[in-house]
């Protein structure tokens, strides 16, 4: 799917895995086409952490690592427990 963050634009897909052993990677800045990658391999919340963390790193490359965990992990936490699900 295309999505748009922060007037950029990226292509977000869902794999089986990804071949680094993650659960979740992006291109950095300078890449044409970028992409954000989103491994099917983990628990639905998990899931749900993994594409707010991905995205938030996509919007705020400055911010990090335990900034974009805790913040991810806490928005997926509230959306989870809101009744959101991942339909992929």
């Amino acid at each position: 799917m295309r999505v748009e963050l922060r007037g950029k634009r990226w292509k977000l897909e869902v794999l089986d895995y990804l071949h680094d052993g993650s659960y979740g990677s992006m291109d950095p800045d300078g890449v044409p086409r970028k992409r954000i990658l989103i491994s099917r391999n983990q628990a639905p919340i998990d899931m749900l952490d993994t594409v707010i963390h991905e995205c938030l790193h996509a919007c705020y490359p400055d911010l990090d690592e335990e900034a974009i965990t805790e913040s991810a992990t806490d928005i997926a936490k509230i959306l989870h427990r809101m009744g959101c699900r991942l339909k992929v």
